[in-house]
Parts: structure tokens; C-alpha cells; sequence
């Protein structure tokens, strides 16, 4: 009898098919933490609802023997409070908090009445409307994983988990480009082929190219018509085994298989062997060494872990330079590295010199931290460094600035060693009552001329750029500013918090420097700046290169941006093209969401706008000023302030009352729908019906757009590529200005909506608070 129990089992999960249903899952059904926790398919191979981690319960699918989980869901912050049950309704799977049953979390929405749900024994969970038609299903949105039958559609990713424990998004994605090619990134960067770590080369093979796994373990790519490209052969038994392929949390996406009657999953095939070849594997200032078959991470010398495993963020600097101090080789040495590669992102180049040149160059410049030199040029390299590995056979040497091991003070002379233990506490005791002395008088005498709280400001925030000083940039002396700007000669802009002026860099590299105002007050924004931006290292945020902080003179100088701000071509003439737009769009996107989940410690910036998006020589996207921002810990997502804080007609209504929510991140993609919105402004729809209500502006938009009323009409793309790519920037931006934070998308799924398909973003519903005044130079062309 058991024996045909397994059978039975192993043959309705063989079936693989939709028709292969779970009972009825009906409205009002839902589940608990700890009592009733999920929703099994027929055979109980899978189940859906509530997975425990070591963080606490997150809503996932997973194999309901050996709890592998093949999908999750909110993946920016999949723990969920221990006082929320899951609970199926006519809009969806929703998550509410069990008292007062207010809507914490939507799982899956849907804008079609949901009549009934079901766990298939294919791993796939799906919402079906009462004619029986599935209107959502989670193999439309992959997480990390694919399981046979699944596909990873055009523009899709999948994108890998934070740790072995962690569900939270990881580092790694992989991405089916829309032209035809399967590659693999780092989350934090574009689709350029710089970046890239792994290419199917199939590039060119069309825009509907998908990414396919068989119930025999083949993994192919297919056009729609025909395989454009075998990754694994297939043929393997389907007799009781099952297969899946999933992006490692490393960066490598395998293969694996395992038997129906045993729990361990084995490697069948992996897309690659070198554990190294994954860029960003070891963080910043670090390189990736390949031993005994595993990856390990190497600090630079002079450098620390910030913190152990793979992936790791990388190595912090253990060491401080002072520029002021002329003699860098008494207390440095440039320690040499061979074998090891970094990605080239120089600042300054020298041809024709030695490799004790370069050394003795990149020593005497105290800004100078690492030099790579090759076949007579030596090439000063920015930090930090990215994409650190060990290559054998590279004739590239690595000179790593590194305190030298006898810079400390010397050590005691025989005379004090033979000091009495009398003598000693003598000595300690006047040397006490000396600093007390010269401590009160120096109180005092600071305090009768008024600038004692300057300088306990400054001492504070000194304190503070050591303590974080891991990246920390170039610090300049005013009369180093004044020089570099020509005494601030050539002014590119101003705002509330300072004056930005143009300026240039011994070495010629140009650079805007940020000359803060002299308020009493300002002291806040300017530690937020400096510690924000020292924090990050992503090509769409502006690169702080150095910093001044000379009693009341304070300044920022960060890399120059030709084309100055977004502001200037959304509201002047001439305007950006569609296509231009859309990539500007998608690079702050991406560039907000390394912000809210990249970083060691989450950022939330509370003052995007069009002002704040700077645009270099190619047009690439890079947010600044983080005057405002706030520092919270990654898995924090509750954020504690006083008072709003942001531009008006861009704050989100939370950070005005917390009636309408908590405070978080998802503050921010508020801010960035009103741009996103602003940004996607040659809408046409009848002038006439503009004027009955400024107010409700917006609602019009909406009507439209959204209602697919109005037409978007460009001269440089094709109607049908406008139409597509205006709507999908205001869909996302109506989704991003959702009255409740809860109801607003991630910047991850935003980063998915953008670059996917028009016809699987859902419509968002009409925000209740859309009928309100436009903000300042809120600018729509009709």
C-alpha cells in the first residue's frame, strides 16, 4: 500500500501540468504564523505561506520536505511582524495585522475579482477569476529560482539572496536582456558589458528570447520558434527526480537535481567553475583568491574586512593621511602586489617611468592611495577599487599604499623602564592635574569668546570622519578651495543649502564644488553629505572626490557634470528624446535602489526631485545632495525624524503626518514617481479638459494615460515605442505615488516594472490624494 502511495506521488508530480490543482483555495481563507502556516499542493510536494528563518517568518513557496524555497515574496523585506496572518480576498493575497486586520502587505494583487486560488504541483502558485483563467501566477515573477516549466521572460531577472539564510535580495542578478542575451551583473550596475561577468553571446537573437528549464534537467534558450542555445543537454531520469535551477548566492547559477524520496540537492551543472569570476564577489578594496576549490577575499594592505563571508561588502582603510604632512614616506611605504587585477578607474597617468617611479610618484601624492603599473605607465587609481582578483600570469603589479610597520612612536627608553613604580604614579598624577588645568582654561577662555560650540562641532564631527573614514574622500584646506574654483569664480548653480561653483584639480580633472552657507545649523547636513556619499560606490551616484571643514568654511567637491541637472531639460528647451529619458528613468531607479538595499547601511535620501539628478557627458544619471539623507541599519525599515524634511510637492504625505503611514525608504519612490511622472510629460489628451480643474491635474493624467485615453507622441522614436515607454513611466509612477507606503512598489520592483513588458505591470489604482496642487514647476506639455 505505501509503495502505491509513492507511486502515485512521484506520477502527479511528473504531470507538471496547470491542470494539476490543489483544492479550491477560496476568498477569506488565510493562514497563521504558527498554527495553520500554509497551503499544500495535492501531492504536499510544495507549499505555500509562512517560511521560517532565523529572522523570523517570510511568505514563500518552497518543497515542503527538505524546505528549499523557490520563490519569495516582498524580497526588499520579506520578514514579516509576528502579530500579521495571510489571508486570500477578492484583490489578492494580502497580509494584515491580526487585530486590526489593516492591510500590512500585498503579496499578489490583482485588479480582477480573484474567485478562487491554488498550489499547483508544479511549484506554481496562482490567483484564477471565475471563469477559470489564471490572472496571476508566481511563475510570471521569479525570484532566484526556476523550476521546470518556468520560463525567465524578456527583460526579467532573477536575482540572487543575501546570505544562505538571508531571503532579502542579494548582490548577484541574472538578466535575459530583451536582446536576445543572458547575462550575468552585480546588482548595483548597468546593463553594460563592462560590468558583465558571464554572456550566453546570443545577443542579436531577437527580443523575445526566454530562458527555459524541462522536467529533464535542459536548460535552453529559446526564441518562440526554435532552441537558439543548449546550456545543458537535458535526457537526465524523470523517473521520481526533480530538477530546478537557481542564482547562487555567490553569483553562479547551477543545476541541481534530487531524488523525490531523499532531502539534499545535488549540483548537476554550474555556468562556470571560477568561484572568482563573479565581479563584486569580494567587495571593494579587495581581491577575490581562488584555494582548496573555494573563493576567499583579500584585503588590500592597510585595509580591514568590514565585515567576513561570500559575498563580502568589502575592506575598510586602517589608516589616515595627512596631506599636511610633507615627509608621506616616513610613516608609508607602497607595498607591491602581483597576480591581482582591479577594474581601471585612474585619475591620473604617467608614461614612461619605472616601477620604483610610480611607487615614489603615488607616495609623495597624499591622495594617493593605490598606483597599477604595466610596461612603463603607471596609472593612480580611484578608490575604491572594484572587481579585485587573482589572475596569475597578469604583468599588472598593484603598489598599495600601507603604513610602514616601524611608524609608531619608538618605544621606551631604558631610562624610563628603570623608573621606580613611585616615580611612574608620580608622573601620571601631574600630567592629570596639568590637563585638568589647561582643560578648565581652555574652557573657559573659548567660552568667554563665544566659539566653544564651534568647536565642540567640529571636534564631533573630526571624531566622526575617522571613525568612518573606510572611504573616506580627500580633505582640503580653504585656501586649497578657493584656489581650485579661482576664487570662486565661475558659478554653475545655487541652492538651499549653497553655492556650487566650477572648478579644476591640480591634475586638470574638473570638479563643482559645493560651498555650504554659513549658518550655525548647517552642521547636520553637511556630516549627513560626507558620511552618505562616502558610503557608496555606484556609477549612478555622484562621486564625492574631497571635502573641506575649516572652522565656519565648510565645502564639498564632487566630480563635474557637463550637462548639469535633469531640472534643465524637463523644464527648458531643448528636451531629452524619449529613449534618453527612459534610460535616465531606469539609471536613478537603479541608483535609488543600491541606496535603499546596496549599502552596508541603508540610505534614504528624502530630497529627490529633478534638481538633484546630475547628468554627465553620456547622459548617465547621478544622484546627489545628501544633505537630507538618513542613515538607518539594512534590515531597518521604520525610520524615527522630527518634522518633514524634503521639497514641497515632492514629500511624501508620511513624512508630513504618520497618518498615512511609517516613514521609510519607501519615502523616497513617493519622490521619485513625482519625477518619474514629470519626466514623462509629451502626453497628448484634449487641451480642453485641462481647464475645468488645475487642482486635479494630475487625475486628468491618470484618465488619460493610465485609462489609455490620450496618445504619446514623439518625433524621434516610433509611435508604437512611445506609446509603449510613456506609459510604462507613468504606470510606475502612479504605482510610486500611492497614498499608503505599503501600496507603493520597492525601487526593485520598480527597476522590474521599467524594464519589463507594458502588459505585465498592473493598473494602478487612482491615489485618493491625486486631486491636490501641482508641485512647483510641475510641467506637463499637452
Amino acid at each position: 500500500m505505501c509503495a502505491a502511495v509513492v507511486v502515485i506521488v512521484i506520477l502527479l508530480f511528473l504531470i507538471f501540468s496547470s491542470a494539476a490543482v490543489a483544492s479550491r483555495i477560496n476568498p477569506t481563507s488565510s493562514l497563521t504564523q504558527t498554527t495553520n502556516s500554509t497551503w499544500l499542493s495535492s501531492s504536499g510536494i510544495f507549499a505555500v505561506g509562512f517560511y521560517h528563518t532565523p529572522d523570523g517568518y517570510a511568505v514563500c513557496i518552497f518543497f515542503d520536505k527538505s524546505k528549499t524555497v523557490v520563490w519569495t515574496a516582498n524580497r526588499d523585506n520579506p520578514i514579516v511582524p509576528n502579530n500579521v496572518d495571510l489571508l486570500l480576498t477578492d484583490n489578492g493575497l494580502v497580509l494584515q495585522l491580526s487585530e486590526t486586520q489593516d492591510t500590512y502587505s500585498w503579496v499578489a494583487k490583482s485588479s480582477t475579482s480573484v474567485a478562487w486560488a491554488s498550489m499547483l504541483d508544479n511549484g506554481n502558485f496562482v490567483l484564477y477569476n471565475s471563469s477559470g483563467s489564471a490572472i496571476w501566477q508566481s511563475f510570471d515573477h521569479p525570484t532566484d529560482t526556476l523550476l521546470p516549466g518556468q520560463r525567465l521572460s524578456p527583460g526579467a531577472e532573477l536575482l540572487s539572496k543575501a546570505s544562505e539564510t538571508d531571503l532579502q535580495i542579494g548582490i548577484f542578478r541574472l538578466k535575459m536582456q530583451t536582446d536576445g542575451n543572458l547575462v550575468l551583473y552585480s546588482v548595483d550596475t548597468l546593463d553594460v558589458s563592462e560590468d558583465a561577468y558571464y554572456s550566453s553571446g546570443t545577443n542579436g537573437g531577437g527580443n523575445n528570447v526566454s530562458l527555459n528549464l524541462e522536467v529533464d534537467g535542459r536548460l535552453y534558450l529559446f526564441n518562440g520558434s526554435s532552441v537558439l542555445q543548449n546550456l545543458t543537454t537535458g535526457g537526465h531520469s524523470v523517473n521520481g527526480t526533480i530538477y530546478l535551477m537557481r542564482i547562487d548566492v555567490e553569483g553562479i547559477f547551477r543545476v541541481y537535481n534530487q531524488s523525490l524520496l531523499e532531502d539534499n540537492w545535488t549540483p548537476m551543472w554550474e555556468v562556470t567553475d571560477d568561484k572568482c569570476l563573479p565581479k563584486g564577489l569580494c567587495g571593494i578594496n579587495s581581491c577575490c583568491t581562488y584555494q582548496n576549490k573555494s573563493a576567499n577575499c583579500k584585503c588590500l594592505p592597510g585595509y580591514d574586512p568590514v565585515r567576513s563571508g561570500i559575498p563580502s561588502p568589502g575592506c575598510s582603510r586602517n589608516f589616515v593621511v595627512d596631506g599636511r604632512d610633507k615627509d608621506q614616506s616616513s610613516k608609508f611605504e607602497m607595498k607591491r602586489m602581483q597576480n591581482v587585477t582591479w577594474e581601471d578607474n585612474y585619475y591620473s597617468v604617467l608614461n614612461g617611468t619605472s616601477e620604483e617611479g610610480c611607487a615614489k610618484a603615488c607616495l609623495e601624492d597624499w591622495s594617493c592611495y593605490v598606483a597599477l603599473f604595466t610596461f612603463g605607465q603607471c596609472r593612480k587609481q580611484k578608490l575604491p577599487l572594484r572587481y579585485g582578483k587573482w589572475l596569475n600570469g597578469s604583468q599588472i603589479v598593484a603598489l598599495v599604499r600601507a603604513p610602514k610597520s616601524d611608524s609608531g612612536s619608538p618605544g621606551p627608553s631604558e631610562h624610563k623602564k628603570r623608573l621606580s613604580h613611585l616615580q611612574k604614579r608620580l608622573i601620571i598624577g601631574v600630567s592629570v592635574a596639568i590637563l585638568i588645568s589647561s582643560i578648565i582654561m581652555i574652557y573657559y577662555i573659548t567660552r568667554k569668546c563665544g566659539w566653544w560650540c564651534n568647536l565642540g562641532k567640529k571636534q564631533n564631527i573630526d571624531k566622526f570622519l575617522l571613525a568612518h573614514g573606510s572611504l573616506a574622500p580627500k580633505r582640503y584646506s580653504y585656501n586649497e578651495i578657493k584656489k581650485m574654483s579661482k576664487s570662486f569664480k565661475d558659478k554653475l548653480g545655487q541652492g538651499g543649502y549653497g553655492i556650487v561653483y566650477k572648478g579644476k584639480l591640480p591634475d586638470g580633472q574638473l570638479v563643482a564644488v559645493k560651498v555650504l552657507t554659513e549658518t550655525h545649523d548647517n552642521a547636520e547636513e553637511f556630516i549627513n553629505e560626507v558620511a552618505s556619499i562616502s558610503r557608496t560606490s555606484h556609477v549612478n551616484i555622484v562621486n564625492l572626490l574631497g571635502f573641506c571643514y575649516e572652522r565656519n568654511k565648510r565645502a564639498l567637491v564632487y566630480e563635474f557634470m557637463p550637462n548639469k541637472s535633469l531640472e534643465k531639460f524637463i523644464y527648458k528647451s531643448p528636451s531629452l528624446e524619449w529613449k534618453k529619458l527612459y534610460e535616465i528613468a531606469v539609471g536613478v531607479a537603479r541608483g535609488l535602489e543600491y541606496l535603499h538595499r546596496g549599502c552596508n547601511t541603508r540610505i534614504v535620501h528624502f530630497d529627490i526631485k529633478p534638481q538633484n539628478i546630475l547628468l554627465d557627458q553620456d547622459f548617465c544619471p547621478k544622484i546627489s545632495d545628501f544633505g537630507l539623507a538618513k542613515l538607518c541599519m539594512r534590515k531597518q525599515s521604520v525610520i524615527s525624524m522630527l518634522g518633514a524634511r524634503g521639497t514641497i510637492g515632492y514629500i511624501a504625505p508620511e513624512v508630513f503626518s504618520r497618518n498615512f503611514g511609517i516613514v521609510s525608504h519607501k519615502s523616497d519612490v513617493y519622490s521619485y514617481g513625482i519625477m518619474l511622472l514629470q519626466m514623462a510629460k509629451e502626453i497628448n489628451v484634449e487641451p480642453a479638459s485641462m481647464k475645468s480643474s488645475e487642482n486635479c491635474y494630475l487625475d486628468k493624467v491618470y484618465e488619460h494615460v493610465v485609462a489609455q485615453k490620450g496618445r504619446i507622441l514623439d518625433d524621434v522614436m516610433s509611435q508604437e515605442e512611445a506609446e509603449e515607454s510613456g506609459r510604462k513611466m507613468v504606470m510606475v509612477g502612479f504605482w510610486c505615488i500611492q497614498t499608503s507606503p505599503l501600496d507603493r512598489p520597492s525601487m526593485s520592483n520598480v527597476v522590474e516594472m521599467l524594464q519589463g513588458k507594458l502588459q505585465s505591470i498592473q493598473i494602478p489604482p487612482k491615489p485618493f490624494l491625486l486631486c491636490s496642487p501641482k508641485p512647483k514647476n510641475f510641467i506637463f506639455h499637452f
